[in-house]
């Protein structure tokens, strides 16, 4: 589909290549807008069921040589699951844009939650021009949180499940690519440094760390086997039927980050299980100590699991205590003007939202 016209293209231009393909605008009158639109949607249709195709004439010899297992019944009412997770948001605001994190932890015995969940915050250290750099900022503040509060969790449960992958991917939080100022590489230290307190501890303490990974985008499953790559979130759930899951497959993310802040780093080397149950498979990151445990944890997990997410409950239960949706971000944005006080006009406009922003 992709061309362009003639009279437009600039003649003798260079043509860059994109994935072998030369990238060509196309240029039609307006008039086509939609025309246009609906032969992208089929072209990326036809690259999606391509993909899809390919990877069914795969799946019989994959489930031959993966490690695919039946997840065992498991009466999890007695066990005891410290569910933790995080949210940020934030207001961008003509001063410069102001995080704000929280992280909410609770303990369950199997799905019945066993005393008050407790909430984790903390100053940020600055406001933000850049608001890009402030939105990740938020998001890592809230990983700090949720391993430290997670570690006070630890002496109370069997099992501490974490929101999102056990290991910072440095690929998006890393300070690599771009200046980043001193108070984001402080936080980013800190956080790598809590997290390293935390699985030293639980090992210690013969406790399992686990992260459930909700919107799986990686490509561990055909990297390991050495195949073109392929969405794991299409792998699994094509290879997978409900109550089966795959793995531990070993997966490469930086773990060396945290290596100054463990005590054997052998030991901590990711993991990952691919779990069914319901529609879509989830990612269970998980410690190389806690291997022997592998289809342990499996199985308590589905025990606990609410069938049409797919995800634990008490995962479920704290990731909606711990939402700062926009709403609750405007609260906050009216509470600290109202907190601010200034009578000053001039004043007041500092405090002002930039454009696009909505109290």
């Amino acid at each position: 589909m992709l061309r362009v016209d003639k009279d437009m293209s600039n003649g003798g231009a260079r043509r860059y290549g994109v994935a072998g393909e030369d990238l060509r605008p196309v240029i039609e009158p307006y008039s086509r807008y939609h025309v246009l639109l609906r032969e992208l949607a089929s072209d990326l249709a036809e690259g999606l069921s391509g993909m899809m195709r390919k990877v069914d004439e795969l799946v019989p010899r994959l489930r031959d040589v993966l490690p695919v297992f039946r997840i065992a019944s498991e009466d999890a009412s007695s066990v005891r699951i410290a569910a933790v997770d995080a949210g940020s948001n934030g207001k961008d605001l003509i001063l410069g844009y102001q995080p704000v994190s929280v992280a909410v932890g609770a303990v369950f015995l199997g799905t019945m939650q066993d005393g008050d969940p407790v909430v984790a915050t903390v100053k940020p250290p600055k406001s933000y021009f850049d608001d890009e750099e402030g939105t990740k900022f938020s998001s890592l503040l809230g990983y700090y949180l949720m391993y430290r509060l997670a570690t006070t969790l630890l002496e109370r449960s069997d099992v501490v499940v974490l929101d999102g992958p056990l290991f910072l991917p440095r690929s998006y939080y890393g300070p690599r690519g771009r200046a980043h100022t001193r108070a984001y590489y402080e936080v980013y230290d800190a956080s790598l440094r809590a997290l390293g307190e935390l699985l030293t501890e639980a090992r210690s303490s013969g406790r399992t760390v686990v992260g459930i990974v909700k919107r799986v985008r990686s490509s561990y499953i055909s990297g390991w086997l050495g195949i073109n790559r392929y969405p794991d979130s299409l792998l699994a759930g094509s290879l997978l039927e409900d109550g089966e899951a795959l793995g531990p497959i070993p997966i490469t993310p930086r773990w060396e980050d945290v290596v100054a802040w463990l005590d054997d780093a052998r030991a901590y080397r990711p993991w990952s299980i691919y779990m069914r149950r319901g529609p879509r498979p989830v990612r269970i990151d998980l410690p190389e100590y806690a291997l022997d445990d592998s289809e342990w944890l499996a199985s308590v997990l589905n025990a606990t699991t609410e069938p049409s997410t797919g995800l634990p409950l008490p995962l479920i239960a704290v990731d909606r205590l711990s939402k700062l949706t926009d709403r609750q971000a405007s609260l906050f944005y009216r509470m600290m003007l109202t907190e601010a006080g200034c009578r000053d006009p001039d004043r007041v406009a500092m405090f002002s939202l930039q454009r696009g922003e909505t109290d």
